[in-house]
């Protein structure tokens, strides 16, 4: 069954969210070493597939402080693509002032620093090839520069209505 809503009644930005809310988006968790040697990461919804040959993403995010302003001056980062036993970590790095790193046995660091969660089955190190200012979001290109891991098979998390669901078998049509 539709809602009918009079659109005159709402405002151009919430009219915006609730029509991305209802947008179901794979979701990912940015980590990165800042300049400050301090690791840093979060949640998002926006990665997107560019080009396969040769391996390029893009994303966004709004925030410019803490673990986001890490990941805008990082030379490199990782992008873990959440599976459904991931949801978790998920929402704890989707909270800004969370001790996302807090908990040492969660996580190492690659020899090139990036903070690398453990658990999570398909990991993409990339190295930033430019930003967009769009607004108060900064939007990434990113080229992948090795795969550190690859499940291919792994059931996805995906991001809808303001919550997290895990997909696989039990969600397919």
């Amino acid at each position: 069954m539709t809602t009918q809503v009079n659109i005159s009644e709402k405002t151009a930005t919430e009219l915006f969210c609730e029509a991305f809310s209802a947008q179901a988006a794979g979701v990912a968790i940015i980590t990165a070493e800042g300049s400050d040697g301090l690791p840093g990461g979060l949640t998002i919804s926006s990665l997107s597939s560019v080009s396969a040959e040769p391996p390029i993403v893009s994303f966004s995010f709004k925030d410019r402080t803490g673990s986001a302003a890490r990941i805008i001056d990082a030379d490199s980062f990782l992008i873990h693509l959440i599976g459904a036993d991931n949801i978790e970590i998920a929402k704890l790095f989707s909270v800004s002032k969370a001790d996302k790193f807090g908990d040492t046995s969660t996580w190492d660091r690659l020899p090139t620093g990036e903070p690398l969660l453990h658990g999570v089955s398909r990991v993409l190190r990339v190295r930033p090839l430019g930003t967009l200012n769009a607004g108060p979001a900064v939007v990434f290109t990113a080229e992948v520069t090795d795969f550190i891991r690859h499940d291919a098979n792994a059931a996805p998390t995906v991001y809808h209505a303001r919550r997290f669901h895990g997909l696989g078998d039990h969600s397919a049509l």
